[in-house]
């Protein structure tokens, strides 16, 4: 953003906060409720802009007997180019940086910071040159940081006499850069209470914080608190360098309780959706940054809650050799996770990769924000092939050596992590009576059918989709509806229906199921004869049957459904045979309080 257009959002929210439109907008945080004039307050001591933003910045050495110093000098531009501290760290082997710097652009100042953090310097400042505004953000990039009392300043940003902003895009520019100022306070370790302290001083003054002030709020961080000169490449197995008995004598440090607490999260994850959002409603703090968005920990939870009830069928594993951890106020860890998910309607399958970045709160061993970002989708895919590839590489370290080493003890023992994910979702490694060929990973049920897997099979005598198989399967194109004459009571959702049809049948032989929804919780089915192109109703869905979950396969007439009665609070499985296009219902589950219905079908059936 260029320096006057940021001098033009801050004139409009200092005029908003005058007019008081603060009050139209309220976060609850625990037991406190925080009006907009503090976000938006908060975001007017963190800009610490100056007018000299045009200037670039200077690198300087100065060499001294332990080595090259490199001394920042200058404003903060957008035309800076941090990538140049990284060549001249390269050049010169520099571990420390300091700086003369009065400020500037916040965005520059934060890029910076992220590189000075990735590069693992030192910054020590003395009181001799001095750091403030929007210099105490890259500051604060180092991983180890001293500074003298008095050498770092905060205060109010000030403001150009002709700025002009209409509000509307005021506020969305105040938000995103709320978002992004407070992420990287939490990715850097510090204490955001610093920024109250700023709205205290005039812009036309300055704060400089004493030495207790700079370790109250983390400014500085001393050998204690820092992370490694680079972050290690750290996987949620032990590593094959450490011995089991220094295992056992060395204490837990922040960095192993963050992978640990990571590596449980996914773990809980790929459980069932009643375990999960246990697990997922007592892991974050009452505020969280999530996904670059100050959000509460209800409404964090509310979106696991709307993901689950979609994709009930999961598995997460971290991929290993990708976790990297760094603490200090915070620990963040960051990595790649392979994922598997399936809905029970329709047997929709969703794998692929994807980077997440994690700050977990030490005080309070929980979340304190989250984010990150799909690296690749698996087209059309079946099975869970990206955790299918993690397991295949464990067991070839686990099989593949001789000798007994820390290293294959580890992999075997993650091997066996990865396995229990992977029968989670339906899937099984070989079996009693089973023939040399199916001695490797497949469905459990090798006919497709998932009722019939055999950890199902100590329920009661639940009707089993082999009963009702079909005779004929489907062939040729599909005839689609015809909304403007037979089948116009449809055409309300002729576009679900028709894109529904289109993908081919997935019941009973000939039928498409298309479950469509109505609200929060609520769904409605649809049943499309790909032969005839004849829509059906399904008999149950709506408010009546919350939560509707089905469960079904293209080569059985046989379909349960999973509902939640609201009035009487229980969860029921009703199994329904489609028989000459008619719905017979065959026999019905009560399989629990409305908690139940968290769970999936088969979950339930166990």
């Amino acid at each position: 953003m260029p320096f006057a257009s940021l001098l033009r959002l801050l004139m409009i929210v200092q005029i908003a906060l005058a007019l008081r439109l603060d009050n139209m907008f309220v976060w609850r945080m625990g037991a406190k409720v925080t009006v907009l004039r503090i976000v938006l307050l908060a975001l007017v001591a963190c800009v610490w802009l100056t007018l000299s933003a045009r200037a670039e910045i200077i690198l300087q050495r100065i060499d001294t007997d332990r080595g090259v110093v490199i001394l920042l000098k200058g404003a903060f531009a957008l035309a800076d180019d941090p990538q140049a501290l990284a060549r001249e760290v390269s050049a010169t082997g520099a571990k420390v940086i300091t700086f003369d710097s009065d400020g500037g652009n916040v965005v520059s100042a934060i890029a910076y910071g992220r590189v000075i953090r990735s590069l693992g310097l030192s910054s020590f400042q003395p009181r001799a040159t001095q750091c403030v505004s929007a210099c105490a953000l890259a500051f604060v990039g180092a991983v180890i940081r001293h500074a003298e009392p008095g050498s770092i300043g905060v205060h109010q940003s000030s403001f150009s006499a002709n700025a002009v902003l209409d509000g509307h895009t005021a506020v969305a520019a105040v938000q995103q850069m709320t978002a992004q100022i407070m992420t990287y306070l939490l990715e850097m370790g510090v204490d955001p209470k610093l920024l109250q302290l700023s709205l205290s001083v005039a812009p036309n003054d300055m704060r400089y914080l004493t030495a207790a002030e700079m370790d109250e709020y983390n400014v500085t961080a001393g050998l204690q608190n820092a992370v490694p000169e680079t972050l290690p490449d750290t996987t949620m197995t032990p590593s094959d360098e450490t011995t089991a008995h220094e295992e056992e004598e060395r204490p837990l440090t922040n960095e192993d309780r963050a992978l640990a607490f990571v590596s449980a999260y996914y773990q809980a994850w790929s459980l069932g959706n009643a375990e999960a959002l246990v697990f997922m409603d007592r892991a974050y703090n009452e505020t969280v940054s999530f996904y670059g968005k100050p959000r509460s920990r209800i409404y964090v939870v509310d979106k696991k809650v709307k993901f689950v009830m979609r994709w009930p069928v999961r598995a997460y594993n971290v991929k290993p050799g990708t976790a990297t951890v760094s603490c200090a106020a915070y620990c963040v860890v960051a990595g790649i996770v392979d994922w598997y998910a399936r809905r029970d309607v329709g047997y929709g399958v969703s794998s692929g990769s994807a980077r997440f970045l994690i700050s977990w709160d030490p005080s309070t061993q929980k979340i304190a924000s989250e984010s990150g970002e799909v690296l690749d989708v698996d087209k059309d895919a079946v099975a869970p092939v990206r955790v299918l590839s993690q397991w295949y590489d464990q067991n070839a370290v686990c099989r593949g050596t001789v000798d007994n080493t820390e290293r294959t003890q580890a992999a075997c023992t993650y091997r066996e992590v990865i396995a229990a994910k992977l029968k989670a979702v339906g899937w099984c490694y070989a079996g009693e009576g089973q023939a040399a060929y199916q001695t490797d990973w497949h469905k459990c049920d090798i006919t497709g059918s998932s009722f019939a897997n055999g950890s199902l099979a100590s329920k009661a005598d639940f009707p089993r989709p082999a009963r009702y198989a079909v005779t004929e399967r489907f062939t040729g194109r599909t005839k689609l509806p015809d909304f403007r004459g037979r089948d116009r009571k449809f055409n309300s959702f002729r576009t679900r229906i028709r894109n529904g049809m289109r993908e081919g049948p997935n019941f009973a032989g000939h039928f498409s199921v298309i479950q469509i929804g109505c609200g929060t919780g609520c769904t409605f089915a649809i049943v499309g004869d790909n032969n005839s192109g004849r829509p059906a109703n399904f008999p149950r869905g709506g408010e009546e049957n919350m939560y509707m979950q089905l469960h079904f396969e293209i080569g059985s007439r046989l379909l349960a459904a999973q509902w939640l009665d609201y009035k009487a609070n229980k969860c029921f499985v009703e199994f329904f045979d489609y028989n000459r296009k008619k719905w017979e219902l065959i026999s019905k589950l009560d399989v629990g309080s409305s908690d139940a219905c968290y769970r999936t079908v088969a979950e339930n059936l166990r």
